[in-house]
């Protein structure tokens, strides 16, 4: 909800006027409300200042409640509102406005009596709200002009009204003031101070003043956007709209609870928005995401299509058969490699390389393969090694491994002692044969 759409009353010694969108009309004291509102108690006899004092900031608002009643600077018993309190060496700066514990009650029970959130502040509250250190800001109202800065050294506030309806004395009342600040407001510089009409029905005042801080700044301070309001034929120029919406969560007078609820109202609202754009940018994504999954999913069904292809041509090829009058052809090739790896005359001569003198080779016979699918072919090795020499039949089987052959032992042919016999079938993987 923007500042414009606020219901704000502005509570002055003149009485009271209702500010919504860009119209202003003079209504009854205390009326009874039917809407969310935001009261601004601009009154002159709201008293409002900086004071230090020694000691523990926590008796901040009795030791101030205190001095305003011995003082007498509130007509009767006073009550304290803090708008900021500041720590500083050996005790505590306090910001504050002293109201009458009357109107101050009477606030606070006609706004818990109203049928929505209606939320009491003073001027004091929308003037330093926001302010932070090395900032300072002066606002109008009507011919009262107040000053509120926050610097390393602390906090100062300062005011002036104007003795008069003229020119000259509002002249007068803005050079006073901010000849009185001007080494604060000097060092802080231009861009740091802010200006703005709280409420001013004459566009010269906000002028003089302006060119009173420009005299001391050196060049013109920063400007607030201020609305204007038609009030009985007559042009409103305030922020007084756009500073209480800003200020009401932290500087209003009801209790915590209350504000909090105000808040959430406003929360409500711009989380509804910003769920409608988030709403409309989530169908957006969906539905790009779910052209792109159609378009995945398209890609993916036409690639298990072309792999389904692919696994049937290689199933057809692994299931092809050699035709018939292919197979002799094959037997004859089959034939002729068994051939080259049991040539007789190269295996005779990689066993007599592999023999030496310990072994006595006895009989070599080449068994044929009458089973080949079970039985392959191989040769027989019937021999005798001499007495004590078992070793060298253990190299004769490691030299004939490394010749391409593997060995199995088989019964002796006869029963002469150290008598022994092997089938060797030649390795498929190599030639297997040693040349002599």
């Amino acid at each position: 909800m923007s500042a414009a759409a606020e219901h704000v009353y502005r509570v002055a010694n003149a009485g009271w006027v209702h500010c919504h969108g860009h119209q202003a009309q003079e209504v009854p004291a205390w009326p009874r409300l039917t809407h969310t509102a935001l009261v601004v108690l601009d009154l002159d006899d709201v008293f409002t200042d900086v004071w230090r004092f020694e000691g523990k900031s926590e008796y901040a608002t009795a030791l101030i409640e205190k001095r305003v009643r011995t003082q007498g600077l509130v007509e009767g018993s006073a009550h304290i509102i803090m708008h900021r309190l500041l720590k500083v060496p050996g005790g505590f700066q306090a910001f504050f406005s002293a109201v009458s514990l009357d109107l101050w009650q009477r606030s606070s029970q006609w706004a818990k009596e109203q049928n929505d959130h209606c939320l009491v502040m003073t001027t004091g509250g929308l003037l330093c709200n926001g302010v932070d250190v090395g900032q300072a800001r002066l606002l109008l109202s009507q011919r009262r002009l107040m000053c509120f800065a926050h610097s390393e050294e602390g906090m100062v506030f300062a005011s002036t009204q104007a003795l008069g309806s003229g020119a000259s004395a509002m002249t007068s009342s803005a050079q006073v003031l901010v000849a009185n600040q001007s080494a604060l407001l000097s060092r802080l510089g231009a861009d740091a101070v802010e200006w703005g009409a709280l409420w001013s029905t004459q566009p010269a005042d906000g002028e003089i003043c302006v060119s009173a801080l420009q005299g001391v700044l050196g060049s013109a301070p920063v400007v607030m956007q201020a609305a204007e309001l038609s009030l009985a034929g007559e042009r409103v120029q305030t922020v007084m709209p756009a500073l209480s919406r800003d200020a009401a969560g932290r500087h209003a007078l009801n209790p915590f609870a209350e504000r909090v609820a105000w808040r959430a109202e406003r929360w409500v609202a711009s989380i509804t928005a910003l769920t409608a754009v988030v709403g409309g940018a989530l169908v957006a994504v969906g539905a790009f995401t779910s052209q792109q999954a159609d378009v995945q999913r398209e890609e993916s069904q036409n690639q298990r299509a072309q792999l389904a292809a692919m696994q049937q041509r290689i199933q057809a090829v692994t299931t092809v058969q050699a035709p018939q009058q292919l197979l002799p052809v094959a037997e004859f090739s089959r034939t002729l490699d068994e051939g080259a790896r049991y040539d007789p005359m190269a295996f005779l001569a990689v066993l007599k390389t592999s023999t030496n003198q310990n072994i006595r080779i006895v009989r070599v016979k080449l068994e044929s393969a009458q089973q080949p699918q079970t039985r392959p072919r191989a040769f027989r090795v019937d021999g005798v090694v001499a007495p004590g020499a078992s070793a060298s039949i253990t190299r004769w089987v490691s030299q004939m491994v490394a010749a391409g052959w593997t060995l199995k032992a088989v019964d002796p042919a006869d029963s002469t002692p150290g008598a022994f016999s092997y089938e060797l079938v030649a390795k498929a993987a190599a030639s297997g044969n040693l040349k002599p």
